[in-house]
């Protein structure tokens, strides 16, 4: 699928998933900055991706793990920090959660820092069990 927003692009096809881009935008993030390149290609292979371009210019980075019928977890949510402030975070997750394998699941994020953004979007706090992988 595809979506526009003025000069701007969403799509949800992998081929057009910039690896070098989407690892560069994550290295500079608290929650991927360990990842290798190698695990960020891993994770667009084994995910519904979304990408935001600007021209042919990848700008945001999106993906889903899902089962397509009962749950979605909705993962590395970045806009480039040139294009923040636009709200093309809100039009990507607008974009996301009502995509048509996505929108009937039950959707799960985890964020440390944007309560406010995804409470504005309908995602509300909640308690829940997490074990953290151990350091490899």
């Amino acid at each position: 699928m595809e979506w526009q927003n003025g000069d701007f692009t969403l799509t949800d096809k992998r081929e057009r998933v910039d690896l070098n881009t989407v690892y560069e935008l994550l290295k500079d993030t608290y929650w991927a900055s360990k990842r290798t390149r190698a695990t960020v290609e891993k994770t667009v292979a084994n995910s519904i991706c979304f990408s935001m371009l600007f021209g042919d210019r990848q700008i945001g980075f999106a993906r889903v793990v899902t089962d397509y019928a009962v749950f979605s977890y909705i993962a590395d949510v970045i806009i480039h920090p040139e294009f923040r402030g636009k709200g093309l975070g809100k039009w990507m997750m607008k974009c996301i959660v009502e995509h048509p394998n996505i929108g009937k699941t039950q959707r799960l994020l985890q964020t440390r820092d944007a309560h406010d953004f995804y409470k504005k979007l309908g995602f509300a706090v909640s308690e829940c069990m997490n074990i953290r992988p151990v350091e490899r």
